[in-house]
This record gives C-alpha cells, structure tokens and sequence, in this order.
C-alpha cells in the first residue's frame, strides 16, 4: 500500500515538474517574441526614413512634368513683344509658391520623426541623401526643389536642437563663411531697374535682383555681408562696402521692398579663396550702372574698375586646381595611373572653362547655370 502511494505522489510531483517546465518554456517564448517584436518595430522605426524618397513624392513627380514642360516652350515666352508686356504686368511671383505642394507633403511625412530618439541621426541622413540627389540634378528648378526640401529638413533638425525658430536665426545657422546669398526682392513703389532685370528672361521661375557675399558675423552675431550696391549704408554712395544683412534689408533709407525671398549658393573649393582675397581688394571701387544693361542687350561686358553686385563676385573669381582634387594619384600599375590623371586633366578643364565663362556675367540668375562652381544649400524668405 506504501509503496502504491509513494508511486502516486512521484507521479504527482513529475506531473508538476512537466507543468512547471512547460510553463517556463512558454514564457520563455512569450518574453522572446515580444523582446523580437520590440527589436522589429525598432528597426522598422530606425528603417522607415529609408523608404522616404523624395524625387518620388507625387507633388515633386508632377513639379518635374510641369517644369520640363516649361523648359520646351522658354523659346516661346522670350520674345521682345512678351518681355515688353511682362515690364508693365504685375510682379508676384515670390515666396516660392510653385514649392508649396512639395512642402506640404514633405512636412507630412516628416511629422513622426520628431518622436523618435535617434531623429537627429535620421534627419542626418536625409540631407545627405539630398545633398546627392542636388549634386546631381541637372535642372535649376528641380534643384531649387530638392533645395527646398533640404532646407525644411535643416530647419526642422536645428528647431529640435532648440534653435529659435524665426526665419534670420535659421538663415545663420545654415551659412558658411563666402557663401553667396542671391534675393529676389518686391520693390514698393515700382523700380524700373529691378522689374527690367526680373523680364530679361523666363528660364527660371523666380528672377533674383541682388547678390551678397556671406563674410562673418559682427561682435552682436549680425550677418556682415559685402556687395556693390547703389545705397551705402554710410554714406549713401554708390560702391562697394561692408555691411550687415539686417541694415540692407530692414533700414527704409536704404531699400523700400516689402519682402526678400533668398537662395544660399556655396562655392566650390576651388574657387573660394579667390573670392575671399578679390573682392576685398575691391572694397571702395565704384558701382557699375551699365554692365546689366549691356547684358541685357546683348552686348559684351566691359571688364573695368567699376563694378555691379555680380561682377564683384564673377570678376574675383579664378580656379586654384590644387586646392580641390577629385581623383588620387595613387596607383599601383601605370595604366590606372594615367587613365586617373587623364579624368582630372579633364575635370579641371572643365572647371577652368566655366570660371572663364562665368567672368562676363552680370545678371544674379546668371550663377545658376554654373551648377559645378556654385551649390544650392538653402532657401529662405523673410516679410518685413
């Protein structure tokens, strides 16, 4: 009888040994599964920026149909009788308004990134990826496009560092020392000059009027800028100075527009340095009231000591090969070697042509169609 009853209690305790162990193997497989869930939604979050492809959102895919449009009947549009019209025609096409689709949707589909821990990492590499597709688009305003994506992407990363989020204090964080800074400014009342410049052509959808050099900051944190203008901030002379950006915009003695849209170009390496030390040895030298006319009539520029906003830059400009080099020279077997050198020969004959067309230029739009010397970083708009 003992020995039954100690048959039933091993039986018994077994019987739980195979319960409790059956039930640390579910739970084991409970807490796996959910620690895998865990880790699967992470990667799907970390992923998801991933599967962002911006030149394949609907509102950029119809921008590219209608621009391209617009590129076939240019020819069409720039006729003297048109250009007359457009000079008495009213001017409004400012802030960027054939981007507003493109931001609406490029702002909805960064609204869950700000949640994320790693959102900075994410929003690193989406410029990134931007900064590649600019560098290699072919048209200005699918660059100007993806330019404008990059800048609300730029924003939004320095508003989550805590960045004031007002239109100048962002301007200043995405500057970099001779950046050019091209405006397209709305005049009140009507400047002849100004709206003369935006009529010249239809190649692109905003005509830029001025251009500044980004030189530092002043001891207040100010934007010092240099350019030629017609307006000097001390003595109202008509040359080449140093300013800030906030006198020229905002001082009513020296410019009367009601609003400034602003595209930030960055030089290439090569050609920086030249603008540094050239348009400083212009400072003082007096401005040049013909040179955009003469452009404008098709006539050949005049290379003298005057200068207007364009020619400060585009005649301070000259190409240093060694400061940018784009391929190594250093190779194993001799073939590879000269095959390289002949790449760079290339490039820097490419390079050098384009610094020596760029010269003659004088018209601000003009810098747009040097898309190896000068990128676009940054657009901006600011209402007074």
């Amino acid at each position: 009888m003992e020995k039954e009853r100690k048959n039933i209690d091993n039986k018994v305790k077994f019987s739980w040994k195979i319960k409790w162990i059956l039930a640390a193997l579910l739970l084991a497989l409970w807490s796996s599964n959910f620690s895998y869930s865990q880790e699967s939604d992470s990667l799907q979050k970390e992923s998801k920026y991933e599967k962002i492809k911006f030149k394949e959102m609907d509102s950029y895919v119809i921008f590219d149909g209608i621009e391209h449009a617009r590129q076939e009947t240019i020819k069409y549009r720039n006729s003297i009788f048109e250009m007359t019209r457009q000079l008495f025609t009213k001017d409004d096409r400012f802030w960027f308004h054939e981007f507003d689709d493109i931001c609406e949707e490029t702002n909805n589909l960064l609204e869950w990134i700000e949640n994320e821990e790693n959102c900075q990492w994410i929003l690193n590499n989406l410029i990134r990826h931007l900064e590649y597709d600019i560098s290699v688009e072919k048209n200005v305003e699918c660059r100007q496009a993806l330019t404008k994506i990059l800048s609300i992407i730029k924003d939004k990363k320095n508003i989550l560092n805590w960045v004031v989020n007002d239109p100048l204090e962002l301007l200043k964080q995405n500057l970099k020392v001779w950046d050019i800074i091209l405006i397209n400014k709305k005049n009140s009342p009507f400047d002849i000059w100004t709206k003369a410049l935006k009529i010249f052509d239809d190649k692109y959808l905003t005509d830029f009027t001025h251009v500044l050099i980004f030189i530092w900051f002043d001891e207040d944190w100010n934007i010092l800028v240099r350019h030629s203008t017609t307006v000097t901030e001390k003595l109202h002379e008509i040359w080449v100075e140093n300013t800030t950006l906030s006198s020229y915009v905002f001082d009513k003695d020296r410019s009367n527009a009601e609003w400034y849209d602003i595209v930030v170009l960055r030089p290439d390496e090569s050609i920086l340095q030249s603008i540094l030390a050239s348009s400083e040895e212009k400072l003082g030298s007096w401005y040049d009231n013909l040179s955009a006319l003469r452009q404008w009539l098709w006539l050949s520029n005049t290379f003298d000591d005057k200068y207007n906003c364009v020619e400060l830059i585009t005649q301070s400009i000259s190409f240093d090969e060694n400061k940018k080099v784009p391929f190594s020279d250093d190779w194993e077997y001799s073939f590879l070697w000269k095959l390289n050198e002949n790449i760079r020969n290339i490039y820097i004959e490419s390079m050098k042509n384009d610094v020596h067309k760029i010269r003659s230029k004088t018209h601000p739009n003009d810098f747009f169609e040097y898309q190896n010397l000068l990128i676009p970083v940054y657009l901006w708009h600011i209402s007074k």
